[in-house]
């Protein structure tokens, strides 16, 4: 039914076309594409995500939206045009129509041997093949079968009215091959996704899946491959160009179809660069490729930045399980950085409302985020796009809809539930009470990037670094202030107290550490407590000098891990490595249950911690010390890794 709609509303449109000027139904034929950007979500931002994959480094989102739309008017155009094949004669093309290096194809023909006129959908494909008839030089068609019967009929009668023949379903290698050894010229387009199956060449700097049937067809029939493109300079107006040959005689190399394939993509690399408005960008180009971007947000917190990279690593090895090189998943890292408090505050309430229309309108972005940053985000295109914290939250849905990717994002979103929709996947630590739902992954622990392999090998760059090998060892993480906790000075001084009496006890050495929210007051009580200290054989302070190796270091070298109360993610990482933690207490800034307490209990009730006050660390890290029952394994990364094999 359907079918004979379609196939009675074109003969219609073909009836009225053939009565009206050309440039009156390519003005109409704009105006319906206007329409069809405007409603055509699905084809819409597939074709303005292909484009940010190819230019998000050259043009702005406002370009890419503007390609975009002029994408939607040539196709239509080209449609209009289809309509209007039977008006294509001599005094059509002679008019319309300028041939560049048109004794190329007269050159082919002359040269005894078959030949393969070789395209894109680019400008007006079907246009280029009756220009070759009406110059003397009738070539068949290969065409692309329509799944409805009568519409794919009448338009391969549309393409055989002046010259042209179509090869229909049925007609086999055999017939082509037979059609080019009879010195034939047979029409191809070649520039969509050939599967993973397909031969893979450099296109926009990325592996790209190519049919290589028509190249494998030449050589075996000894044809030449015309390469040939044709550009619409303004409304009917048309530039027909006829590239140099590719001979297989002058390639006789071992990769010579593959030499000769990356040739054609780089000549369609050209002009597409040139035109970009004119090729078809409404198909999945980039689907086979094996190389993705993760797109990590920091938001300046090394805790919430290691979490990001922690799920993007394990983005990376879900990946890796469907044959993909660890290579294959590009992680690049982008810092979120606001004018002010107040723009972050409009931001998130703006993504609320942030949809697929956002595409190509990033305005917002750029109002509220600092130029440096807005710039770097938006010369970014990204297949996945991953955050933790509030601050990246917005930035991670809006990026996600400019680039037609997946998102993950990782703690509770700002104003959940509203937003949690828009995340295709959400890793929440129990402790925020995430709601059940299908993008919804509970963890007891924050994410991390403890490995087994990764923490020895940084134990012994630690011990080359301090020059000393460690046999027994306590770490000693100290962090800061937060919006919750107070990091005192008579806690401080408490909790090197506590531990320093206990390795003099035990003959443990201390590794001790601060974080970038250490205040330097507590900087300077743990240099001068520690520095001169023989049992301290490593003193590191983050805000002056933060070796990659330092935590994963200490971990590797320590039996049991103190760690300051308000540092969920260097606990989650000390749980990872296996070791007996201890959490200090910190003084709390109001009344009421904290959300790190809630977290804590939740560790403690699972018997992954000790909680003690700084006071009682010498008691606490004696009964830690001489617990030697296994910790039990989190299995939390690994909830993370099947919901990340479910997303992609």
């Amino acid at each position: 039914m359907i079918d004979y709609a379609a196939y009675i509303l074109v003969r219609i449109l073909n009836k009225i076309f053939s009565v009206v000027p050309i440039s009156a139904s390519l003005w109409l034929g704009r105006r319906a594409g206007d329409l069809v950007f405007f409603i055509n979500k699905k084809r819409r931002t597939i074709a303005y995500a292909n484009l940010k994959a190819a230019f998000a480094a050259e043009k702005t989102p406002a370009e890419l939206r503007r390609i975009t739309k002029r994408v939607y008017r040539n196709m239509v155009q080209t449609f209009v045009e289809v309509l209007n094949l039977t008006k294509v004669n001599r005094k059509y093309v002679d008019k319309y129509v300028e041939v560049v290096n048109m004794d190329r194809i007269r050159n082919a023909a002359r040269s005894g041997r078959g030949t393969v006129l070789l395209t894109a959908h680019f400008g007006d494909w079907e246009l280029s093949s009756l220009v070759s008839s009406v110059e003397g030089f009738p070539i068949l068609v290969l065409a692309r079968e329509q799944k409805m019967k009568r519409m794919n009929e009448l338009l391969n009668q549309l393409r055989e009215s002046n010259g042209c023949k179509v090869i229909r379903k049925g007609m086999d290698v055999k017939n082509i091959l037979k059609a080019l050894r009879a010195k034939n010229i047979v029409g191809v387009l070649s520039d969509q996704d050939a599967g993973k199956k397909g031969m893979f060449v450099d296109f926009f700097g990325r592996p790209t899946s190519h049919h290589s049937g028509p190249f494998e067809i030449a050589k075996h029939t000894d044809s030449l491959i015309l390469p040939n493109f044709i550009v619409r300079t303004g409304g009917p107006y048309h530039k027909l160009f006829l590239e140099e040959y590719i001979d297989f005689r002058k390639t006789q190399s071992p990769d010579d179809i593959k030499e000769n394939l990356q040739r054609f993509a780089g000549l369609l690399e050209k002009y597409v660069r040139q035109y970009p408005d004119q090729w078809l960008w409404l198909h999945k180009r980039w689907k086979s490729t094996p190389v993705r971007t993760a797109l990590v947000l920091s938001d300046g917190k090394a805790g919430h930045l290691n979490q990001s990279l922690a799920v993007a690593k394990e983005l990376r090895r879900a990946r890796m399980t469907q044959g993909f090189r660890a290579e294959d998943t590009d992680i690049k890292v982008v810092e979120v950085k606001y004018k002010n408090k107040f723009s972050k505050a409009i931001l998130t309430a703006a993504s609320i409302f942030a949809s697929w229309r956002c595409q190509g309108r990033m305005g917002i972005m750029e109002f509220c985020l600092e130029k440096s940053s807005y710039d770097a985000l938006m010369k970014t295109y990204s297949e996945f796009v991953i955050s933790c914290g509030s601050a990246a939250m917005p930035v991670n849905i809006f990026m996600s809809k400019e680039n037609d990717a997946k998102n993950v994002v990782i703690m509770k979103p700002s104003l959940a539930p509203l937003t949690l929709r828009k995340f295709k996947l959400a890793v929440i630590p129990r402790h925020d009470n995430p709601r059940k739902a299908k993008n919804v992954v509970v963890t007891d622990l924050a994410p991390n990037l403890i490995d087994s392999e990764k923490t020895a090998n940084d134990g012994r760059e630690l011990e080359n670094h301090i020059q000393a090998k460690i046999k027994e060892a306590v770490s000693l993480f100290i962090g800061g202030d937060n919006p919750e906790f107070s990091m005192t000075q008579d806690i401080v001084n408490s909790a090197i107290e506590g531990v320093s009496e206990f390795c003099d006890r035990s003959g443990a050495s201390i590794l001790a550490t601060t974080s970038r929210r250490t205040s330097p007051e507590t900087e300077n009580i743990l240099k001068s407590r520690l520095k001169n200290d023989p049992k301290c054989k490593c003193l590191v302070i983050a805000n002056e000098k933060n070796l990659d190796f330092t935590v994963g270091g200490m971990l590797a070298l320590s039996k049991v891990a103190v760690v300051s109360e308000e540092s969920i993610s260097m606990i989650s990482e000390a749980i990872a490595a296996g070791k007996k933690v201890v959490v200090f207490r910190l003084s709390k800034k109001s009344d009421g249950a904290a959300k790190h307490e809630r977290a804590l209990a939740s560790l403690a009730k699972e018997g992954y911690i000790t909680i003690t006050e700084s006071s009682a660390l010498t008691s606490a890290l004696a009964k830690a010390w001489s617990d030697n029952s296994p910790v039990k394994p989190p299995k939390d990364m690994e909830r993370i890794f099947e919901g990340l094999r479910r997303l992609i």
